[in-house]
């Protein structure tokens, strides 16, 4: 007899939360800020996905596999944009974590960590030739200027292991293109805009004439939370520039650097 066990999905649990729900990330999130966007913010996702799913073969499933489920389905675009959520704000604060060293005593100090050679060398690859510091400017920029209300920075590797900026609006994921949702389209979109677009429709018509499924390799290296919950608390209106520059001067590229391939086995 099979016994299936039903899913309720809960914030995981992050190494020293303790420390952190008292200092907070430092240079980044204050203790109420990381409270907001974490414990609070990422618990209501995971209610609400619980809530969402309930009843539902999906409702055994990680977030990061329902997301990939109702991706192509927009009758389910409620659950994706849960799940979308949940997988992107952990990202995001997997990738802010400050790297921590055992100390010898009860309580564990905060260690510098450094981009691989193997990341700069991708991104100087990628980006013409550009180092980590005008990359961060670029990204820096879009943000801003990309993402006018709601939405997520990323840095990612497609399958020729190049990387390149993304932002997408709301709830988008940079696993599958459809889906990114990088343009605003309840509001004017531009020349170029609307030619990727179109590209978009032709890439998407070759893959589903080819096998019925689109296929998409894109794996986030970088993850930036652009929500109002996530900066507002500590930055205010007007400084989401401040934000996004104090996360990738301050990233745990222990983690980072694990995120890209390097075509080892771990």
């Amino acid at each position: 007899m099979l016994v299936f066990k039903r899913g309720i999905h809960v914030v995981p649990k992050l190494p020293n939360a303790k420390g952190l729900l008292q200092n907070g990330i430092p240079k980044i999130l204050s203790s109420m800020g990381f409270k907001t966007v974490w414990f609070d913010y990422q618990r209501y996702l995971c209610d609400k996905l619980t809530l969402a799913t309930a009843g539902q073969s999906l409702e055994s499933y990680y977030p990061f596999h329902i997301l990939l489920k109702t991706a192509g389905n927009p009758l389910q675009s409620n659950i994706f944009n849960l799940a979308s959520s949940i997988h992107n704000n952990h990202l995001f604060v997997e990738n802010i974590l400050p790297s921590t060293i055992k100390t010898g005593t009860d309580s564990d100090a905060a260690v510098k960590t450094e981009p691989s050679r193997l990341f700069l060398s991708r991104i100087e690859d990628s980006f013409d030739g550009s180092d980590w510091e005008a990359v961060k400017e670029e990204m820096i920029h879009r943000a801003e200027n990309e993402v006018l209300g709601q939405g997520w920075l990323f840095l990612v590797e497609n399958k020729e292991k190049k990387l390149f900026i993304l932002t997408t609006n709301n709830n988008g994921t940079p696993y599958y293109f459809p889906r990114n949702q990088s343009f605003d389209l309840n509001s004017a979109i531009s020349i170029d805009e609307f030619g990727t677009l179109k590209q978009m429709e032709k890439m998407i018509g070759n893959s589903t004439k080819l096998n019925g499924k689109v296929q998409d390799w894109t794996m986030p290296v970088i993850c930036v939370n652009l929500w109002d919950q996530a900066y507002l608390h500590d930055y205010g209106v007007g400084n989401r520039s401040k934000y996004v520059k104090n996360v990738l001067d301050n990233l745990n590229w222990s983690v980072v650097n694990n995120r890209i391939f390097s075509g080892i086995s771990r």
